[in-house]
C-alpha cells in the first residue's frame, strides 16, 4: 500500500436483501429455490471479502438488512440498496467505499484502492470494455442489436438523461460503445462522487416506477433498463461525474471462458482479480466450485 492509502479510511460495502415474492417471480435453478441460491453465494461472497478487507487493510460490512430501500417491497427495489453507499450518512466517515455485489469472489491481493486517483470521481469497469473469448462484449446487447438500443433511447430521453457514447480518443474507455454503461457491481465510489450524488441524483424510485410522474405515455422497456444499472450509469453521465474507468480484471465473469479454471488460477492472459457470477446459472456454478475448493482465496496459504 502506499503511503497516501494508509492514511486514508476505506470501506468495502455488500448486502444481500430478498423480497418476499423473490422465489415466485424468478424461480430456482436446478434443486435450488432462488432464496438458496442467492443467500449461499453470498455467504461465499461474503467469506472472501472478509479475508480481502484484512489484507488490503480496509473496514468490510456486510448487510441483510433494508435500509435504504425498506418502503418498497418490490424485488427490483433489492437491486438498489446499493445507493445506501450514497444516502446513509454511516458512510461519510469514509474517504473511499468499494461497493461489490454479494456474487463475487475476491481472487487477488492487490489493493483495488490504489487505483484512485486525484482526476475520478468514481471507478468501475465499462460493460462495452468486457471481451471474452467467444463472445463479442460483455452485456452491451445496446451496440448489437437495434431494438435494444432504441429502448435505451427512449427510456432515457423520457428521463431527460442524456446518452454519452464511449469514445476512448476522449480518454475513456478501451473500446467504442454507444451509451456509457458501467457494470455496478464493482464501483469505487470516493466521497466527493458520494456527497454530489446525493445532492444531484434524481428519485430512483421515478426510473423505476415511471407512472409515479404520471405521463401515461412513459415508455414500457426490458426490466434490465429498469435496473440500477443503467440508472446510475445514466445519473453520472447527466450530471458530469469524472469516470475512472478499471481494467477488466476487476470484474470478469469464469463461466464465459472456455477453461474457467485457468483463469481463476492466474494462467490466463490477464488477471482475473474479481470474480463476478452473474446470473442465476452462474452462481450455481460458483457454488459448485466453492466445495471443489477451485478458489485459490480459501486455500491454506493463500
Amino acid at each position: 500500500m502506499t503511503k497516501e492509502h494508509i492514511m486514508s479510511k476505506n470501506i468495502i460495502f455488500q448486502y444481500l436483501t430478498l423480497a418476499d415474492d423473490v422465489d415466485r417471480i424468478r424461480g430456482g435453478i436446478h434443486d435450488k429455490t432462488r432464496t438458496q441460491l442467492l443467500k449461499e453465494s453470498s455467504e461465499i461472497s461474503r467469506k472472501s471479502f472478509e479475508i480481502y478487507a484484512k489484507e488490503i487493510g480496509c473496514e468490510y460490512m456486510f448487510s441483510d438488512e433494508k435500509v435504504f430501500t425498506h418502503d418498497e417491497k418490490h424485488y427490483t427495489a433489492d437491486m438498489y440498496e446499493c445507493l445506501r453507499v450514497i444516502y446513509d450518512p454511516y458512510f461519510d466517515q469514509f474517504d473511499n467505499v468499494l461497493f461489490a455485489d454479494a456474487d463475487i469472489v475476491a481472487n487477488t491481493k492487490e489493493n483495488i484502492f490504489d487505483l484512485v486517483h486525484d482526476e475520478a470521481e468514481i471507478y468501475g469497469v465499462l460493460e462495452s470494455d468486457i471481451k471474452v473469448e467467444d463472445k463479442y462484449g460483455g452485456y452491451n446487447s445496446w451496440d448489437g442489436d437495434h431494438e435494444t438500443f432504441n429502448n435505451y433511447v427512449s427510456k432515457f430521453n423520457f428521463h431527460n438523461v442524456p446518452l454519452v457514447p464511449v469514445i476512448p480518443e476522449a480518454g475513456i474507455g478501451k473500446y467504442e460503445s454507444r451509451i456509457t454503461i458501467l457494470n455496478t457491481g464493482v464501483l469505487i465510489w470516493t466521497k466527493t462522487a458520494r456527497l454530489r450524488a446525493r445532492k444531484l441524483f434524481d428519485n430512483w424510485k421515478d426510473w423505476v416506477f415511471p407512472e409515479r410522474l404520471g405521463n401515461p405515455n412513459y415508455p414500457r422497456v426490458h426490466n434490465s433498463i429498469e435496473n440500477d444499472q443503467p440508472f446510475i450509469s445514466g445519473q453520472l453521465m447527466k450530471h458530469g461525474f469524472e469516470i475512472g474507468t478499471l481494467n477488466q480484471e476487476w470484474n470478469d465473469t469464469p463461466p464465459h471462458y472456455k477453461d474457467p479454471n485457468k483463469w481463476i488460477e492466474g494462467n490466463g492472459d490477464r488477471p482475473c482479480y474479481f470474480l463476478h457470477y452473474t446470473g442465476g446459472h452462474h452462481k450455481y456454478t460458483m457454488i459448485e466450485q466453492y466445495h471443489k475448493n477451485e478458489f485459490p482465496i480459501f486455500r491454506k496459504g493463500w
